[in-house]
């Protein structure tokens, strides 16, 4: 599951049409800084929340800060939010996954303008949310499109396998930008998606991914919040597989090849700095490899002098803003055109966040 999109129809109706005053918050000021880690999730899930849970082992080395962690396991984020800002003093929200509980801790920020709720996900208008929020988007669909480059050239039966969350537009971005690379390395290959569902457990990702094996797989991937089990099940099939969310070539020492990971570290720090100094701090901080918000795992030993080379060029380009992982002309897997020859839809496009199309040489398994 990308746990990135939030509902902003439900969030502006919460807010309503006028911005809201701005208030510095000077408390923010006064050290020990308390900053909060809220975690959608357990934070060693071998995925999205470890992800965020490495990055605060940054913002610990800070000086002068007291970090305070929370896992969300009752489900119950305001309730979360209100103990670690009112009980334990935080000054520093973060909130890795708000979901449908955005509008109602936007309602918390807004009553506790003396704190900074930062949240991850698409930004909002500014106009239109308190001050002393803020909201980060990673663009993971670059480092998945350049693990799918890899994946590409590793594949020799030409069939990967992909275990996903469910088809919302932020799991089809990630989805269609990786075998957007596959199809980049070898015009041949073709990927099959198994999607489980949001809520689905290891058992059920760990039975779909066997699925796509026995389907003729011989790489693996995953787009959802805990893919461990995908690279279990590769590693014990003998094939080769790609992670996401954080490092999991531990999981597979013989058959990893790479992974799409989030590098929250930098960002976070840099913020949270700002804001205990009392100093203009970035509201809305969007980016992939350009704002080195996203990166690669190290390669594994399954990849080739030419895989790399090839990796590693097309990762350059993006950086440094030459390239765009959906540049047109792009087919979706019925044969329409859905990006025309000219056209690029760059990270912060808002078309991507109404994709609704598997692209082509992408089929759903089941199908």
């Amino acid at each position: 599951m990308m746990r990135m999109t939030h509902n902003r129809r439900a969030v502006l109706k919460a807010f309503g049409a006028a911005a809201v005053m701005l208030a510095a918050p000077d408390a923010l000021c006064d050290a020990p800084l308390g900053v909060g880690m809220l975690y959608g999730g357990s934070r060693t899930d071998f995925g999205y929340n470890q992800a965020h849970a490495e990055a605060a082992r940054a913002l610990a080395a800070l000086p002068g800060l007291r970090l305070e962690e929370r896992e969300n396991a009752a489900g119950d984020l305001p309730a979360a939010a209100e103990e670690l800002v009112g009980g334990k003093g935080c000054r520093v929200l973060i909130v890795t996954a708000a979901g449908d509980a955005l509008p109602t801790l936007l309602a918390q920020a807004d009553a506790n303008r003396d704190t900074a709720f930062l949240f991850c996900g698409a930004p909002l208008d500014e106009a239109r949310v308190p001050v002393n929020v803020g909201f980060f988007e990673g663009f993971l669909d670059e480092a998945q499109h350049i693990s799918g480059i890899v994946a590409g050239y590793a594949s020799r039966a030409k069939a990967i396998g992909m275990v996903a969350s469910h088809p919302s537009p932020a799991v089809l971005r990630c989805v269609n930008a990786f075998a957007l690379g596959a199809r980049r390395a070898d015009p041949a290959v073709a990927l099959r998606v198994a999607f489980v569902g949001e809520g689905a457990g290891p058992q059920a990702v760990a039975e779909a991914a066997r699925g796509l094996v026995a389907g003729g797989a011989d790489v693996l991937a995953a787009q959802l919040d805990e893919p461990r089990p995908v690279c279990e099940v590769a590693e014990a099939s003998g094939i080769l597989c790609c992670g996401v969310h954080t490092d999991l070539s531990a999981i597979a020492p013989q058959g990893f090849l790479t992974g799409a990971e989030w590098s929250w570290g930098r960002a976070y720090a840099d913020t949270v700095a700002l804001i205990a100094a009392g100093k203009p701090w970035r509201h809305q901080r969007q980016g992939g490899f350009d704002a080195g918000f996203v990166r690669n795992t190290a390669y594994g030993p399954a990849v080739g002098v030419e895989a790399r080379a090839h990796a590693d060029a097309a990762r350059m380009q993006l950086a440094n803003g030459n390239s765009a992982v959906f540049r047109g002309p792009i087919l979706d897997n019925t044969g329409r055109t859905v990006v025309p020859k000219g056209k690029a839809l760059r990270g912060a496009d808002a078309a991507l966040d109404r994709m609704i199309w598997l692209a082509e040489g992408v089929s759903e398994a089941g199908r």
